[in-house]
């Protein structure tokens, strides 16, 4: 039998942190500026993690399930690598916790639906954090698409540029759940199901499979608004290349951002968000933010909700459609010949000339100019998922 859903009580507000690496102390951060959670509880197996906040007089554990047994702890934010997102967020639903989880919900969407369906059985909130949703020229980006700003939406392109900068499990395909589109691209994904809505069709192409991680992708994406959209992710750039560049066409203007995490990396300067309307471009003003104030503020807000008894504001279901939308990319993409690829900024095969780009209903293909090219250089697997 289903639990009915339980009323806020005094320990919603006490707060657990399972995971103190460098996101897992923003959270941390965004719970001590909470006015209405406090700090309780953290955990993490490195000891001098762990310590200061024992010195506090907080709980601090070296095992993420003694945190969740903890009855002084009613939430949980979950900080870990991608592949411990399921177990660790199913045991602490199981146990009566609401939980909040990074990005993303999980790495897979049955995973995702069985976290859905444990928060509903135990009467608690699920909730992702997509922190990009807050970042504050998205929000006037969001308001400026639904209040006709710049007319019809008729096209969304998403930009993420990578070089050397993750290391350790974030090279992992088995521990990320795949590649650059499931780490950092999963930003990419949710901004445009934010901004655009619900997607109909997918199409895809990718430098190898997911389960070898891939560092190149170009996705379309057909809305069923019917807008299109475009998301070409590649970790081809030199060191500490972080290009999240975001354009929006609309009939009537076209939006421009900069990128959240490309000016908090100092890889791009200038204007945050800017609009070209009637001939020319000018600056659109938005509230100062970062990535980080966004991801404390993604933090607050669903502190905020639970704490309240509402709705998170970032559901489990959209961390869901998420995930699901990722791995529709996945199964629709057609898979280059991962031998005429670069491996590194200046590799040889990158250098040849762009010559072709043929488009088929079910895909798209692009050829190089190159020596290293082949009748074979892309298996055209013609391949479409209709969502």
């Amino acid at each position: 039998m289903n639990r009915l859903a339980a009323a806020p009580g005094p320990t919603t507000a006490a707060v657990g942190v399972i995971g103190l690496g460098e996101i897992g102390q923003v959270h941390v951060a965004a719970v001590r500026k909470s006015a209405v959670a406090r700090l309780a509880a953290v955990a993490d197996p490195v000891a001098e993690l762990v310590q200061p906040f024992a010195a506090e007089g907080l709980s601090a554990y070296a095992d993420a399930f003694e945190l969740i047994t903890d009855p002084g702890v009613g939430t949980v934010l979950v900080c870990l690598q991608h592949d411990l997102h399921f177990p660790v967020a199913l045991r602490a639903l199981q146990a009566g916790k609401n939980v909040l989880v990074e990005k993303p919900l999980a790495i897979d969407p049955g995973q995702c639906q069985a976290l859905i369906d444990a928060a509903q059985a135990n009467g608690v909130k699920l909730g992702a954090s997509h922190n990009q949703v807050f970042y504050a020229p998205h929000v006037e980006v969001k308001r400026l698409i639904d209040t006709g700003g710049i007319g019809r939406p008729v096209l969304i392109r998403l930009r993420l540029g990578m070089g050397a900068l993750y290391r350790g499990w974030r090279g992992s395909p088995a521990q990320t759940g795949g590649g650059l589109l499931i780490e950092a691209g999963v930003h990419r994904v949710y901004l445009a199901l934010h901004l655009f809505g619900p997607v109909r069709a997918v199409h895809a192409v990718l430098d190898v499979p997911r389960d070898q991680g891939e560092k190149f992708a170009v996705v379309t994406l057909q809305f069923e608004s019917g807008a299109l959209g475009v998301i070409e992710a590649n970790y081809f750039g030199p060191p500490w290349t972080f290009d999240d560049e975001i354009e929006i066409v609309g009939t009537d203007a076209i939006l421009r951002l900069a990128g959240a995490e490309a000016l908090y990396n100092d890889f791009r300067t200038g204007p945050v968000l800017t609009m070209f309307r009637d001939h020319q471009w000018s600056e659109v003003p938005v509230p100062d933010d970062d990535w980080r104030t966004s991801v404390e503020t993604s933090v607050i807000a669903y502190l905020d909700a639970v704490t309240a008894g509402r709705e998170p504001p970032v559901t489990g279901t959209a961390g869901l459609e998420t995930v699901r939308l990722i791995h529709q990319i996945y199964d629709s993409a057609t898979i280059l010949d991962a031998g005429d690829l670069p491996t590194r900024v200046g590799d040889s095969s990158l250098s040849g000339n762009l010559v072709k780009l043929s488009c088929f209903y079910r895909t798209a293909i692009i050829c190089f100019d190159s020596p290293h090219a082949s009748a074979d250089v892309c298996r055209r697997q013609r391949r479409s998922l209709i969502i």
